[in-house]
């Protein structure tokens, strides 16, 4: 599917709806186990590889705190989301704040976390194949999202797919009412859900250290 636009619409039944909705409802159970796989996948894998750049090196370190960074502005930028969100999803098309600039930015941001996860490992490849591997997971529940909005909305979601990216955000897009309506409850589970993004410091730094002291042997180095 393109990245900018969506597929003609045709007009579904309150039954087709349901329908979709209960689709949705598992693909995105499907999600969740596949990103929990995914990082299942990546702590089996990371005490076997390390980075191929100096621990105590500029760019070592420069590659973790650069993923903290991204950690925090993907904590940060969920929450933004929530805002305009604001109990909202589902039940109207948010085309406002961050879903002005971008159909997705939850996800988008979900990716730059994945990304920072894998760079506490100090090695940029790692980051890359992990988020790759995110951008795949939620590339395939964004059409099954896409499909159910496009039969909720019908053209007005259309045209909202004619003029936002799916992904890549067009920032001078950026409009923003003067209020919003705030769904604290919806904040704090963005919150608590991202917070375990930061148990990636200590988990990764404790392989490092266990490599070092020789309780685990490198396989792989990678930049």
């Amino acid at each position: 599917m393109n990245s900018t636009l969506c597929p003609p619409v045709a007009r579904h039944s309150a039954t087709d709806i349901d329908a979709l909705w209960a689709r949705l409802a598992q693909a995105q159970v499907r999600r969740r186990r596949a990103l929990g796989l995914l990082g299942v996948l990546a702590v089996l894998a990371s005490p076997w590889i390390s980075s191929a750049w100096p621990e105590a090196g500029w760019i070592n370190q420069g590659m973790e705190w650069a993923g903290l960074i991204l950690m925090a502005l993907a904590l940060l930028g969920r929450c933004a989301c929530m805002l305009y969100l604001g109990g909202r999803k589902g039940a109207d098309l948010v085309a406002e704040g961050p879903y002005a600039v971008c159909r997705n930015p939850l996800y988008v941001f979900s990716i730059l976390a994945v990304l920072g996860i894998g760079l506490q490992t100090g090695s940029l490849t790692v980051g890359l194949v992990l988020a790759l591997a995110a951008w795949t997971i939620f590339r395939w529940i964004v059409s099954e999202e896409e499909r159910m909005l496009r039969a909720s909305f019908g053209a007005p979601f259309e045209n909202y797919c004619a003029r936002v990216p799916r992904f890549l955000p067009r920032l001078d897009a950026w409009r923003s009412p003067p209020h919003v309506t705030v769904d604290l409850q919806g904040i704090w589970k963005t919150m608590r859900d991202a917070l375990p993004y930061f148990l990636s410091v200590p988990v990764f730094e404790a392989i490092e250290a266990a490599q070092h002291a020789g309780w685990l042997h490198v396989r792989l180095w990678l930049y």
